[in-house]
Parts: C-alpha cells; sequence; structure tokens
C-alpha cells in the first residue's frame, strides 16, 4: 500500500470555460425550481430545494440561439427572444417542445396572468401579442394596438384584466378586454436628447407599479389613475431588474450600477404607505440583469455569470458559471482527459513526471508537459454562416480509443486513431444515433447510452460499427430524465439516477442487463454516485448533505451507512456547495473520496480513535454499547473543482477552473469611486 497520504496529484488547470452572462431568470416557488439563461442560449434549470444545484441543462442550438425573457406556467416552460419566436421546452427530452410566431419581430419580455390561461409578449415594432394557453400547446389569440417604439418589459395585473409595459419614455397601461392604452405615464429625461428607457417593472395587488430605468430612477406609479407617487434616485446608472416580496413589504433592484438595493413599505401619517431604502449589498461588481426571491432568499446574476444566494442577515453563496456535472471523462489506461465546454470538445495528455522533486517547491518536476490532443466539435449551416450546435453531454471510453458526443441532432461515435498524425474517424452508429442522448458512459466493451425520449440502450462496438444489442425499459424505474449513469469496474453493476430521488441497479446476466434492484428512495434529487473498483458498494451522495452506502451483493444498506444517517458529520451537512463526483482510494478500500466545487471530503469508515484523544473533525457514533468513531476531514486545497479522480494506483486528477480565468474576459464594470478618491 502506498503512503495515503500523499498520492501524486495532477491539478489540472487548463480547463478554461468562458463565462456567459446570465440574461434572465424565472422563479417557480411550488417545485422550488429556478431557471436561467445565458448569453449563448443555454438553459439551466436549478433545484432549490436543498443546496442549489444544476438539475438539468437545455443546451444552445442554432434554432433557437436567443432567450431574451423566460416565464413558468405551472411546470411547463416559455421563453422569447430575437428570433421573434414564443418557445415551450420539453423538460423530459431537453430540447424545445413547440414555437409559435409572434407578431412584431424580435421578443424581448413576456408575462403570465394568474390564472394561467393567458400569456403577454412586447415586441420590436410595438405589438403586444396575446396568446392562450391550453393544455399541450398554446394559440394566437390577438394582440393589442400598436405604440410606438420596442416593448421592453410589461406585467399582468393581479386580475389579469391590464397590462402595464414599459419601453422608451413611457409606461403604458392596456385593457385585454378593449386592446386599447388607458393611460400614458411619462417617465422625464435625465439629458434632453437621451430617451429614458424603462428596463423592468412590477405590480402589487392594490395596482401600485414600480418601475426601473436608464436614469437609476425607481418610480411609484398609480395605476388606477395613471399618476406617479414616488421618485428615488436609486442607483448611478441603469436599473435592469427589480423583484417583489411575495408579501409586497420588500422590493430588490439593480442594474449596471451592480449595487443590490432594498427598499421596504413602512406606514406613514393618514394610513397611507411609502417606499423607504433599506440595506444595500454589493455582491456582484459586473451588472446585474436578473433578480429573483424565493422566500427570504435573493437570487441575483448578470454579466459574471455568477448565481449569487444571499439572505439576512449576511449569508451569501456563490455558485460558479460551470456546466453541470460530469463535464470531464479522465481515461486511465490512456492516461487522457476529455473536457466538455459548452459547444466543443477537448482530449488532453496528462503530464508526466520522473518522481522527482523540487527542493524549493516539494512539486514534482513535468518531464512531460500536458499536450491538446485534438478538438471535437458539431459545425452547421445557417444562412450561408457556420454555427456551432451545443452539446448535451459526452464522454471516452477507457482507452481513449473512441469519443462519444450528442447535439440535439443525434450522436455521433468517434475513433481516436493514432498513427503518424492523429485523426478521428466517425463508427456507424445503425440509426440510433439519429436520437439525441442526455446521457452515456463506456462499460469495457460496451457503450450504455441514455436517450432523451427514455429507458437505455446498451451498444456493442466492433470493425467500426456501433448496434444497440439491448433496450432496458426504465419506466418502473424511473420518473424522470436520467442525470447519473454508474457502472463498476467488471461492468457487472449498472446504475442510474434521477432527479426525483430514484436510484435503480442493473446488473449483467447472459450477456444482458435486468432489473437487479432500487435503493431505497430518498426526498433529495441525487448529485453523484460511484461503485468501488473492489468490493461491490454503492455510495450515492444528494443535494442536501445526505451520504449512503450500498451493499450491491445483499441489497441493503451497510451498517456504516446506517450509522451516518442517524448521526452525520457537519462536514457533509454544512457545505455550500453539493457533492459534483465520488472517488475511492484504490489503496484502501476504507476510503471514500467527495468532491464538491472547493473541498475534498475524505471519509475513513473503519479508522477508529480513542475517545480521550479524539479530534474535533472525528465524528462520534454510538452502535449498541460500542463507541464507534470515523475520520471525516475536509481538505481546501482548491477553488471551483470540477472533477476528482484516479489514474494509477497512486496519482490523482483534480480538473479546476482558476477564478481568473472566469474574469479576465469580463467587459469593464461601472467605475465607482472608492472612499476619498476621485
Amino acid at each position: 500500500m502506498g503512503d495515503l497520504k500523499n498520492p501524486k496529484m495532477h491539478n489540472v488547470r487548463f480547463y478554461k470555460p468562458k463565462p456567459k452572462a446570465v440574461y434572465c431568470m424565472a422563479i417557480q416557488p411550488h417545485n422550488k425550481k429556478l431557471a436561467l439563461s445565458r448569453a449563448d442560449a443555454s438553459l439551466e434549470i436549478w433545484n432549490l430545494t436543498h443546496t442549489p444545484f444544476i438539475e438539468r441543462t437545455i443546451a444552445s442550438s442554432t434554432e433557437n440561439f436567443s432567450i431574451e425573457g423566460l416565464a413558468w406556467c405551472d411546470s411547463r416552460l416559455f421563453s422569447v427572444g430575437l428570433h421573434g419566436l414564443l418557445i415551450e421546452y420539453d423538460l423530459y427530452k431537453l430540447e424545445v417542445k413547440s414555437r409559435a410566431v409572434v407578431t412584431g419581430e424580435a421578443a424581448f419580455c413576456l408575462d403570465i396572468n394568474k390564472d394561467k390561461s393567458r400569456i403577454a409578449i412586447g415586441t420590436e415594432q410595438g405589438y403586444l401579442n396575446i396568446f392562450q394557453i391550453q393544455e399541450e400547446e398554446v394559440f394566437f389569440e390577438k394582440f393589442l394596438d400598436k405604440q410606438e417604439g420596442r416593448i421592453l418589459c410589461l406585467k399582468f395585473d393581479h386580475s389579469g384584466e391590464y397590462i402595464v409595459s414599459g419601453s422608451l419614455d413611457a409606461l403604458r397601461i392596456w385593457s385585454v378586454r378593449t386592446n386599447q392604452a388607458l393611460y400614458k405615464m411619462i417617465t422625464g429625461r435625465a439629458e434632453h436628447n437621451k430617451p429614458t428607457i424603462v428596463w423592468c417593472l412590477t405590480i402589487t395587488q392594490d395596482f401600485s407599479i414600480i418601475s426601473g430605468d436608464s436614469r437609476g430612477v425607481l418610480t411609484v406609479w398609480d395605476g388606477k389613475v395613471g399618476a406617479q407617487l414616488e421618485s428615488y434616485q436609486s442607483h448611478r446608472a441603469d436599473i435592469l431588474a427589480l423583484c417583489l416580496s411575495e408579501d409586497e413589504e420588500s422590493l430588490y433592484c439593480a442594474g449596471v450600477d451592480p449595487n443590490i438595493v432594498n427598499y421596504v413599505r413602512v406606514k406613514v401619517k393618514d394610513d397611507s404607505q411609502k417606499w423607504v431604502r433599506s440595506v444595500q449589498r454589493k455582491i456582484h461588481d459586473h451588472d446585474v440583469r436578473a433578480l429573483a426571491l424565493d422566500g427570504n432568499k435573493l437570487y441575483s446574476s448578470g454579466v459574471d455569470g455568477y448565481l449569487a444566494c444571499s439572505y439576512p442577515p449576511k449569508t451569501l453563496s456563490k455558485f460558479a458559471p460551470i456546466l453541470q456535472a460530469p463535464c470531464v471523462t479522465l481515461c486511465s489506461k490512456a492516461r487522457y482527459v476529455m473536457l466538455r465546454y459548452p459547444k466543443f470538445i477537448e482530449v488532453w495528455t496528462l503530464g508526466e513526471s520522473g518522481g522527482e522533486k523540487d527542493k524549493r517547491t516539494g512539486m514534482f518536476t513535468v518531464d512531460k508537459r500536458p499536450q491538446k490532443l485534438v478538438l471535437v466539435q458539431k459545425v452547421v449551416k445557417v444562412d450561408d454562416n457556420d454555427r456551432k450546435e451545443g452539446i448535451l453531454c459526452a464522454t471516452m471510453s477507457d482507452d481513449g480509443g473512441l469519443i462519444l458526443y450528442s447535439t440535439r441532432l443525434g450522436v455521433r461515435l468517434l475513433k481516436l486513431v493514432r498513427e503518424e498524425s492523429l485523426k478521428l474517424v466517425p463508427v456507424e452508429t445503425e440509426g440510433w444515433g439519429e436520437v439525441p442522448c442526455v446521457g452515456a458512459i463506456f462499460a469495457q466493451s460496451r457503450l450504455i447510452v441514455a436517450p432523451n425520449i427514455g429507458g437505455l440502450q446498451v451498444v456493442e462496438i466492433a470493425n467500426d460499427r456501433a448496434v444497440v444489442t439491448q433496450t432496458i425499459n426504465t419506466q418502473s424505474d424511473m420518473e424522470d430524465t436520467i442525470a447519473l449513469l454508474g457502472v463498476s469496474g467488471d461492468s457487472q453493476f449498472l446504475v442510474g439516477g434521477d432527479v426525483k430521488g430514484n436510484v435503480a441497479v442493473w446488473t449483467l446476466k447472459n450477456n444482458h442487463y435486468v432489473s437487479y434492484c432500487k435503493v431505497p428512495r430518498y426526498k433529495s434529487a441525487p448529485t453523484a454516485l460511484g461503485i468501488h473498483p473492489k468490493v461491490p458498494n454503492l455510495v450515492v451522495a444528494y443535494s442536501d448533505g445526505h451520504v449512503i452506502e450500498f451493499d450491491l451483493s445483499r441489497r441493503e444498506l451497510t451498517k456504516f451507512s446506517r450509522s451516518l444517517s442517524k448521526s452525520p458529520p457537519k462536514s457533509l451537512a454544512s457545505r455550500a456547495s453539493v457533492v459534483r463526483s465520488v472517488a475511492f482510494d484504490p489503496r484502501a478500500d476504507r476510503t471514500i473520496l467527495l468532491q464538491d466545487d472547493d473541498n475534498v471530503i475524505v471519509i475513513d469508515k473503519e479508522k477508529t480513535i480513542d475517545n480521550k484523544n479524539k479530534s474535533p473533525k472525528v465524528q462520534k457514533i454510538e452502535e449498541g454499547a460500542k463507541t464507534q468513531q470515523f475520520d471525516c476531514r475536509s481538505v481546501k486545497k482548491h477553488k471551483h473543482l470540477v472533477h476528482l479522480g484516479w489514474v494509477s494506483q497512486d496519482e490523482l486528477v483534480a480538473v479546476e477552473v482558476n477564478p481568473v480565468s472566469l474574469t479576465e474576459h469580463l467587459p469593464p464594470c461601472l467605475v465607482q469611486n472608492t472612499f476619498g478618491r476621485k
């Protein structure tokens, strides 16, 4: 057994995804879901039930190249964009479900009324479109009288009979019944020749309208008579986003001036009410483009791409703009690492060391530096222009010979041939490659694919042909899209998990996978799983910090798992980010490694320590008359750790994203004078 404490560590720092700005967000409070769109028109659905994490991703595509507005209608998600389409998404297949043409060219905003029967859409040419929402689709109903100039924001009032829209220099109150504007409210200008742009607005139950504009002014209007009530110079630049609490007593706003300012409603004389500036926080350095409230938790994001969650008194969590796991595949036999980006894939070799250490730094000297081997991407022609398709998932075989990736157009399987020069040879997919997949994993000579229509496919690859030899029906085991896949080292066990807490196991029998068992369902969604390479133990990590170990041979939770559930250590329960990957030390069967955004949690299942000399990092467990203790340490040496895995008995690979690489490509932020300087 090697030295457990000091394996050779490959710190992979050449994974440099460029941050994509967040354009808009929409929250679904009932199911605790947050949808956000990025600058490349990709969609992320975040699960907010416990520790926030990306539950599913809809990759950007050439058919849906812009998202300017998002809205939930129960569990249905809609968007509009510069293409002039109203789009509904299939959150099971992770693709566009339907599209409807909007009158008025580009669309900038949308809103859904309280009874979920209508969608209102504002457009470039000033048309306000009304669509009816039916069970399976939407139908165009009418558009209201055309106004001058584009409509940049809009909201239904609580009755659904009126719509308030914001544009250049004015807000308008529309009657849905008569199709006419009842009031036009002028904002005024800060400069004579510079129009004021109303970027955002919201409406209270008593028909007070609150708007934010390009002057940095927050204005309160009386919607009953179309008159201004209050006005505040809230920010030094454009207010791009605002949100109202559920009880309508608190308001947050932010924009190009990234300070998030809170206003609260207070009672004054004669039982009237007034909005008063309360507190402000600077969470982002760049423009804040979207705000959303979930109870007392405020979610904010913008140009920097980070999703921030803040709540009283001063708690703050920030989530980096990194792709949903898995976005890294380690090939231990070939010593390759595959890195998935939103629209392309890179394959690199790992560095090699002769074993000598630098006396000054203590680091191993690198004899052969990492080298990029190939770049893979899917390019399609759109209006005589080359555009890249977004990648749904990707994986690579352990020997480095096969690469699979999927876009909305289907699956591509490539053979990496290393002769005099590297070349990629397409492998015939025999028709099954026409259906996109949401997950895939190699299992020795087999390939396991999760098509977006459901189920699993087992593919055999021989003579540059890939043929489906088995289709696994998962309807009795899974309720939603398969989000996690795992396979044992000998391919005997296949494990799949969905976002609703289901984890199912299949076993290999007569060269076919058959249903074997289900892991006891847990209340939270699984975020990572792994099977021990030597013993048939499955470890699953959940979004609330819960970790289980399941004995596949006995089809039950292990004693260690039951003990851990009774008294979980603080290092597991109180994490700011979810576990992204599970690994096992090949030199010690008792050790489990869990990796989240910036920590590696090392759990020793068997190590016991004397009670009198126990460390504060050792968790105490009562088991019968005995007192069992196990070691649970948290190692924080990385920032934005993406993946952790072993490539040999004593070599560990940590793939991380340097925070500097996420900020160096950002545009300049608003210049703010610091105290005592000009």
